[in-house]
């Protein structure tokens, strides 16, 4: 009887123990540190509209960034980069143009969550052009608009927006 009494008091008292000190699962990491200047959304920040517009792009290194910023609504187009990151997973579209020197080639391109290489998705001909794409975005993946060759002139542009919500 001793010895039984004795179990039920150890029980209970780990049982007091793990309720009170709360045991908390570990949550499942995204692999995202820092997304942007705005960190990680909320899901207040995914319910509304995901919409980006900006133009006149300037070369950086093989990367665009945009001086003008026409539509910036809800989360993940950092203005001072040029790039876009996913913070709410859904289907986009999105777009670029430009026109510049004879050999422009503009080249819309990809970094998924947990990688360091971006892939290509969509370019334009050799002389410049327009594109547009859907793609599945998911959490953590940025989208660029890259220069392959020559020069671009003032009207490039890169938009996207998320048409339906995961």
């Amino acid at each position: 009887m001793f010895i039984q009494v004795l179990v039920w008091t150890v029980l209970l008292i780990l049982t007091t123990s793990l309720l009170t000190n709360g045991a908390k699962p570990n949550p499942p990491s995204s692999g995202i540190t820092t997304v942007g200047s705005l960190k990680l959304a909320n899901a207040e920040d995914c319910a509304g509209v995901v919409a980006f517009s900006a133009t006149s792009g300037l070369k950086t290194n093989t990367r665009l960034k945009f001086s003008q910023t026409q539509v910036n609504k809800g989360v993940g187009y950092v203005a001072e980069t040029g790039i876009f990151t996913t913070h709410c997973p859904g289907l986009y579209q999105f777009s670029l143009a430009g026109y510049g020197t004879a050999d422009l080639k503009l080249t819309l391109k990809r970094k998924a969550n947990r990688s360091d290489d971006w892939t290509p998705i969509v370019s334009t001909g050799i002389g410049g052009g327009s594109n547009l794409v859907f793609l599945d975005s998911e959490i953590g993946d940025q989208l660029a608009v890259f220069v392959d060759s020559g020069n671009p002139n003032e009207g490039t542009s890169f938009s996207g927006y998320r048409v339906a919500k995961k």
